[in-house]
C-alpha cells in the first residue's frame, strides 16, 4: 500500500488575517447562539443539541484563535 506524506505549508498569518479570523468566529458564536436559543424555545430539542455541539466547536477554534494571537503578538 502507497503511503502519501503531506508536507504542511509555512504560511504564518499575520496579525491583522487572525484579527479577521477572531472576528468572524464570535459574530458565527453569537449567530449560533441565538439560533440555538429559537429552537430551544420552540421545542426542536434535536436542532438545538446539534447547535451546541457547533457552538462548542466555535468557541474551540476561537480560543485557538486567541491563542495564536498572543503567541505572535
Amino acid at each position: 500500500m502507497a503511503s502519501t506524506h503531506i508536507k504542511p505549508l509555512d504560511i504564518i498569518p499575520t496579525a491583522s488575517e487572525l484579527t479577521k479570523a477572531h472576528d468572524f468566529l464570535y459574530e458565527a458564536d453569537l449567530l449560533v447562539t441565538d439560533v440555538k436559543s429559537l429552537f430551544r424555545s420552540s421545542g426542536n430539542f434535536t436542532i438545538a443539541a446539534r447547535l451546541k455541539d457547533i457552538h462548542g466547536r466555535l468557541g474551540d477554534e476561537l480560543r485557538a484563535v486567541e491563542r495564536l494571537i498572543a503567541f505572535l503578538g
